[in-house]
Order: C-alpha cells, then sequence, then structure tokens
C-alpha cells in the first residue's frame, strides 16, 4: 500500500481584516479539494473566520502569519502560525473575555470570542507554543461519516489463523466488522464510523492488525497508535467469533507487542480498558473515572507493558506530589531520580495558557499548561467555570514531570479539587501526570 501523504495549500499574509476574503476563499477552496462535504465546509470556514479576526484584533495584529490547510484525509485541518510577545500570551486562552466597559456592551459582545466560539463550531481545536513565541493555533473539522450498523452478525470462524497488517481492503472488512463487539463506551468514537476508521488507518493515524483463516474470514483485530517516540496506545481488540476470543485476541497482541519491539518503543498504554486474560501482562497504573449523564460512572484502569528494560530518567516534582510520585514509582518498579522543584525568585510575568480539548460526545475536558505565568490560580479557576459552562462533568489536567515549571501546578490543582490519578510514562518530556477534578 503506498503511504498516504497530507494535502497542503498554504497562504501567507498580514494579520489584518483587509485580509479576510483571502483567508476564506483558500479555507474554502481546500476544503473543497480535500473532500468535506458542504455542511463541513460551512463551519470550517465559519470557525477559520472567528480565529482570524480574533487574531487581528486582540492578538497579533499586524504581524506575519501563515495559513495552512491540510487535507487529513478523514479530517481537514487549518492552522494559524506566528508570533506574539509574552505580554500578549495570555490571549490565547479560550477563556479570554471581550474587553468591555459597561453591562450593557457586555450582553452586546456576550463575552466570548473566537477561540471559544470557534471551539464549538468545529471538532477539534488545538494550541501550541514554544520557547521562541511561535504559535500554531489550528482547528479540524472531520469528514461526514455513516455510524456502524445497529447490529453486525457474529461468525464461527474455524481453522489455523494468521495475523498480519492489512491491506486496503482488508482494512475497509475490519472496519464495517467492528460493530460485531460489544461497545465499550470508553473506546474513542471514530469506532463506531467505519469509513473514518479506514481512513485513519489508511493515513497512518492509526495501525492496524488483523487475524483471519486460510478462507480469508477476519475473526478480529486490533488498532493501535504513537502518543510518542517511545510510547504506543494499544486499544482492546476486537473480536469477531466470541467462541475464540480469548486465542485470536492473545495472538493479535503478541504480533502487537513485536511490531512496537521494532520500533524506539519502550512500551505499550492501554487508557480504555482490556480484556481479563490480558490485563495480567500488564501493570495497573491508575484508574480514571468517568461520570456520565444518564448513567452509572465507569471506572477505567489503565494499564502499561514495557517492552525493553526502564531506562530511567529525572523527573521534577513539587513537594505536593513527592509523596504520590514516591509511592507509584515504587510501585511500578519505574527508576526516576525525583528533583524538587522550588521557587527560586525568578519572576513568570504575564499571563499563563492552558490548552483546552473538549471531548463533548463525553462531556470531557482535558487541560493542559502551556506557558507559564503569575496567574495559575485564577487561569485555573477561570477554565473551571468555562468547563462548567460547557457541561464537562469529567475535566481532566496533565502535567509533564518533565518541565520545570509544570511542577508549580502541582498545589495549585490539589488545592482546587484535582486528584493525582494515573502516570503515564514515556508520554512527554518524561513522564505525564493526569489529574482528575473530583468537586462537583
Amino acid at each position: 500500500m503506498i503511504p498516504y501523504q497530507d494535502e497542503r495549500l498554504s497562504l501567507k499574509i498580514t494579520a489584518l481584516m483587509n485580509y479576510l476574503p483571502a483567508v476564506l476563499q483558500c479555507v474554502e477552496t481546500s476544503a473543497a479539494a480535500f473532500g468535506l462535504g458542504r455542511d463541513e465546509s460551512l463551519k470550517l470556514r465559519l470557525a477559520a473566520e472567528e480565529i482570524f479576526s480574533y487574531l487581528c484584533s486582540r492578538v497579533c495584529r499586524g504581524a506575519p502569519l501563515e495559513m495552512i490547510c491540510r487535507g487529513c484525509l478523514s479530517h481537514a485541518r487549518v492552522e494559524f502560525h506566528f508570533s506574539v510577545s509574552s505580554l500578549d500570551m495570555g490571549a490565547l486562552n479560550i477563556t479570554t473575555a471581550v474587553p468591555v466597559e459597561n453591562i450593557e456592551q457586555a450582553e452586546e459582545v456576550g463575552l466570548e470570542v473566537g477561540l471559544v466560539i470557534a471551539s464549538r463550531i468545529i471538532d477539534r481545536l488545538h494550541l501550541q507554543t514554544d520557547a521562541q513565541n511561535h504559535v500554531v493555533l489550528s482547528i479540524e473539522q472531520d469528514k461526514f461519516y455513516p455510524a456502524l450498523p445497529a447490529s453486525v452478525k457474529t461468525f464461527d470462524i474455524r481453522g489455523a489463523l494468521t495475523v498480519e497488517t492489512p491491506d486496503l481492503g482488508g482494512i475497509q472488512r475490519f472496519a464495517l466488522q467492528m460493530g460485531s463487539c460489544a461497545k465499550d463506551p470508553l473506546r474513542p468514537a471514530f469506532f463506531n464510523y467505519p469509513g473514518k476508521t479506514a481512513d485513519m488507518v489508511t493515513a497512518e493515524h492509526c495501525l492496524a492488525l488483523i487475524a483471519r483463516n486460510t478462507s480469508g474470514n477476519i475473526a478480529g483485530g486490533i488498532l493501535y497508535r504513537p502518543l510518542t517516540e517511545k510510547i504506543f496506545e494499544i486499544f482492546s481488540p476486537c473480536i469477531f467469533s466470541p467462541r475464540r476470543e480469548e486465542e485470536i485476541s492473545s495472538l493479535l497482541f503478541e504480533e502487537c507487542l513485536l511490531k512496537t519491539a521494532k520500533t524506539k518503543a519502550v512500551g505499550l498504554v492501554s487508557l480504555t480498558g482490556l480484556p481479563a486474560f490480558l490485563q495480567p501482562q500488564f501493570e495497573t497504573l491508575g484508574e480514571l473515572t468517568y461520570h456520565r449523564v444518564n448513567d452509572a460512572p465507569i471506572i477505567s484502569p489503565a494499564f502499561c507493558r514495557l517492552l525493553h528494560e526502564d531506562p530511567g530518567f529525572q523527573v521534577w516534582a513539587h513537594p505536593a506530589l513527592k509523596g504520590y510520585l514516591e509511592k507509584e514509582y515504587s510501585r511500578l518498579f519505574l527508576a526516576r531520580d525525583i528533583q524538587p522543584a522550588r521557587e527560586l525568585g525568578d519572576a513568570r510575568a504575564g499571563q499563563s495558557i492552558f490548552g483546552t480539548e473538549m471531548r463533548r460526545e463525553r462531556a470531557e475536558a482535558l487541560l493542559r499548561p502551556l506557558w507559564p505565568g503569575n496567574d495559575f490560580s485564577d487561569n485555573l479557576n477561570r477554565h473551571l467555570a468555562l468547563c462548567r459552562k460547557e457541561s464537562s462533568i469529567n475535566i481532566f489536567f496533565t502535567l509533564d514531570l518533565g518541565v520545570y515549571w509544570h511542577a508549580f501546578l502541582a498545589p495549585v490543582l490539589i488545592s482546587a479539587g484535582f486528584t493525582p490519578k494515573v502516570i503515564i510514562p514515556f508520554a512527554g518530556q518524561a513522564d505525564l501526570v493526569i489529574f482528575q477534578y473530583d468537586k462537583f
């Protein structure tokens, strides 16, 4: 199968509203070329208009800006690349409100700006920054895909099985059969859309393995993907012949181990559950609780399996988190040199930035720190208020133990009602710690 390459169209302009028609024309043209339908193209156009207008008015007015439109097979992506002064970084928080002089003006503008409006229009909004104040603000809109059939019958597949990387036809057949698996409420939403699953595997956003017999019947399959160069995420196997579930799952898992062991990856993690008979081959990293609006909460353990000997490295920890890390690293037999992060009197001037990803299908919000500042507590409270307004009942905050200034957020999170729940090895510059908000 020929490797898929993203299509792209770029536009270099100045961040001035005079160029808005050119921006919208570029987005419309690329959306049509990338295969988005009319409704999806309109959403992408509206979100791009909100973003560009906001950048021109609040963030980088008059500065050079590059817009890159990418066709990623399963979705279209629009990226805004620009640089911004440290003093203006705070305007990139999704919680930033329009400054107003009186209550009438507040009601007129609704106290909301392009970022939060855009996040509601399209499927995903991402923000990346680096130490040189370069920023990439991106929006993504999925193509329309029909959902899985309500029910797909299972098969009694006989004969010897072999595990292989599927070709395009095999990917499509596997994706269509996924409806016969028991529905796992924590699996990613794309599992419910065969066309999207097939496109994501074709574009190598996910990797797939299938097990089939000599007649070509697919008995099951497994999806996995790299989170970083050192860690892969694995999803629970989809088995289409229930009588041989344990056998098929074991075959798929062993081949997945062999494939990932040939990469630079050090381990595999599962964040959405595994069959009971595979769990003894993993270490339990912790548990997350997923609340549901009209149903009982789900307690979901996270798992890890090392592929090679743990190389060990240094991590930073605030005293408020040190005890938790010492206990968990000892339990997991992970070699970590925990270094204390102490206030040195150096100023963290300006406003901090938190990245926010809303997963509305699970009433979930994922927060992460992007830029240091002197307002951690106030910024966190603003984001919590936004999450409540967006009806998020599962709020998570991720810290990277390899980033020194992240350590100073630990006491702020704990004071606000967050609890450290899971350590994901090698998932950032060092390990990641997932905190969950418990005060509802």
